[in-house]
């Protein structure tokens, strides 16, 4: 009793110190396509989703009446369907947008699931359209950021069975997706605790005066300090299970690449970042990373295999990356242009925040940097 207590005061604790903050869509980089999608529930399920481009114009849409099931089949139905719609129409590279944690969860395996999982089969078909060889990258979003695609997933309900493909934007859609373009900001009230894991402590201020997410990405973006690390494995045909990098340091923070060169349990290169010292650091430990790993083409660059994500690492994570970065028969196959005279070569690049890695702003303090290490 006593520990449900707690959790109870704990909860009512977090909900008396929310802070309210503004929220926005914000348009992929230049040359990428962002895909948004939903499901939901009443009565039946329904999921939709939306592609727009570099400028938030509107490429394509979909909404689908699933029929029976729980919100977590429609919010992965339509993952698979958005995914599948934008690999088959040729729109990468592909940022990929949900208000589902727990769908984001299940993609980079931090929710592991077996055969017996009700979702295995829809689990295994979305990551294995996000393993083709293009570049993406998926993070969770609050529903004010998905406002067109949660617009979508309910008119699905109204619809006929199955799924409905637009190429134009249903009138409903419009207002939202001129006010996503704009910029305009939606305001939502966040706990301490999903602000320091989502990294927006240091915005908060700003963000509630209104400013939209894109001030929000670009102000992360300058409070972090960035380094490219390139590992050159040679004699990789040789290596079995786990394989481990040098440590490379941004300020106090240490890191490592871990690698499965035969996969872990998959059949594809795992791949994570860790901390290395994670035994050695205080109790209660937390450190942000905005990160990728990328898989190189050593014959064309635009080939290379690459996935990024956000975390909060900690004494129970202290690796964190992704099992599926790369399919082992394209990487074992030397005409491929990923392993070279039997050397292949891995990329992390890592960003973490200046003031708690404790890097000082001053002309003689690096803040962005390469490093390179060969392991034979």
């Amino acid at each position: 009793m006593g520990k449900k207590k707690n959790q109870k005061l704990k909860l009512l604790e977090d909900y008396k110190t929310k802070e309210q903050v503004f929220l926005s869509w914000s348009c992929p980089p230049k040359g990428w396509y962002k895909l948004n999608v939903d499901g939901t529930k009443h009565k039946g399920i329904g999921g939709g989703g939306v592609i727009r481009n570099e400028y938030g114009q509107w490429v394509g849409g979909f909404a689908a009446n699933i029929g029976k099931g729980k919100v977590i089949d429609a919010e992965l139905s339509a993952l698979h369907t958005g995914l599948e719609y934008a690999w088959n129409s040729g729109w990468f590279p592909l940022e990929v947008e949900t208000d589902a944690i727990k769908t984001v969860q299940f993609m980079v395996n931090e929710i592991e699931v077996d055969h017996s999982h009700p979702q295995f089969d829809l689990i295994r078909s979305c990551q294995a359209l996000l393993n083709q060889n293009w570049r993406y990258s998926l993070r969770h979003v609050y529903r004010e950021q998905n406002c067109v695609a949660d617009s979508l997933a309910r008119h699905g309900l109204t619809m006929e069975p199955g799924c409905h493909y637009f190429t134009d934007p249903p009138p409903h859609c419009i207002p939202l997706l001129a006010e996503d373009q704009s910029g305009f900001t939606r305001p939502r009230f966040v706990t301490p605790r999903a602000m320091q894991y989502r990294g927006m402590t240091n915005q908060s201020q700003s963000l509630k005066t209104g400013d939209s997410q894109k001030m929000e990405e670009s102000q992360e973006r300058e409070d972090l300090a960035s380094v490219t690390f390139r590992w050159k494995i040679n004699n990789f045909s040789e290596l079995n299970l786990k394989h481990y990098s040098e440590v490379f340091i941004i300020g106090d923070f240490k890191w490592r690449i871990l690698i499965y060169p035969r996969g872990n349990n998959t059949n594809h290169l795992s791949v994570y970042l860790e901390v290395p010292d994670s035994s050695e650091l205080p109790h209660g430990w937390s450190r942000y990373a905005r990160f990728s790993l990328t898989m190189v083409n050593q014959v064309d660059h635009s080939k290379s295999f690459t996935k990024g994500t956000v975390h909060v690492f900690g004494i129970h994570e202290s690796e964190f990356g992704f099992q599926s970065l790369a399919p082992l028969i394209l990487l074992r196959d030397q005409r491929n242009g990923f392993l070279v005279n039997d050397t292949c070569i891995i990329e992390a690049e890592v960003g973490v925040r200046k003031a708690e890695a404790k890097i000082l702003e001053d002309p003689s303090s690096s803040i962005s940097a390469s490093m390179e290490a060969t392991s034979l």
